[in-house]
């Protein structure tokens, strides 16, 4: 019989929605058998989740071949299409990457394994452009205060004496040289937006990857690894 279930529980975040079949498995040494359906993979094992709801993880490759090319095949369906939009070095642990991503079973943080090295890269990059973005951005908002402030305090005309109104006419200029280097630092913001934005739709391609949802969550984030043509045949049997 088919059912559906949704990951939950330890696995609240993955959020993902698995179709499951409930088969015997056999075991290739001993010859017993259990009956299950699969509930997520992980690495090189299997998860079975039995009737009774409980869940045990096994190597694919203590499974007979038929289990194992059964494996496969569903294996296979767990690959999704998914865009890391940005790295969270700080927030990774171990070998796993914490990263934003967006695909149409996920959408949000997750740990990321087998992240490949050229999308680290590119992702590493667009951090440094986000970052040259926000401490221009922020520098721009505190200039553009102290000028504001500094024009309040402007009288609108200037009486008294020559000095007087001589001081005025200086701080004046002073202002308005500053309010001209805010404006040009905000033409320089929107140039840095505008590459990196270039930037972001260039290298997509790049950063969308194969990958499928191991079942696993660390931390309250849902596991999720990229596809290896290295491990590709893992748990295959073959």
């Amino acid at each position: 019989m088919k059912t559906g279930f949704l990951v939950n529980g330890l696995l609240l975040s993955a959020s993902v929605v698995m179709a499951a079949e409930m088969r015997t498995w056999t075991f290739t040494q001993s010859g017993k058998t259990m009956e299950a359906e699969v509930a997520g993979f992980s690495g090189d094992a299997v998860m079975l989740k039995d009737a009774d709801g409980q869940t045990v993880s096994v190597p694919i490759a203590y499974l007979t071949q038929s289990d194992r090319d059964y494996l496969a095949g569903e294996q296979s369906k767990q690959w999704k299409q998914v865009e890391v939009i940005k790295l969270d070095a700080a927030g990774s642990t171990g070998r796993y990457q914490k990263c934003s991503v967006r695909g149409s079973d996920v959408n949000g943080d997750v740990l990321v394994a087998h992240l490949p090295s050229s999308v680290e890269a590119i992702l590493n990059n667009r951090n440094q452009q986000a970052t040259q973005i926000t401490n221009l951005s922020n520098r721009i908002d505190s200039e553009n205060r102290a000028v504001q402030q500094a024009k309040a305090t402007l009288p609108s005309t200037a009486y008294g004496n020559w000095a007087y109104r001589r001081a005025v006419a200086t701080q004046r200029a002073q202002v308005n040289l500053e309010a001209q280097d805010v404006k040009t630092a905000q033409g320089n913001l929107a140039k840095l937006q505008k590459s990196y934005d270039d930037y972001n739709k260039k290298t997509k391609d790049q950063t969308t990857l194969k990958m499928r949802n191991t079942g696993l969550t660390i931390g309250g984030l849902p596991v999720w690894e990229c596809y290896d043509a290295r491990h590709s045949g893992s748990g295959s049997g073959k």
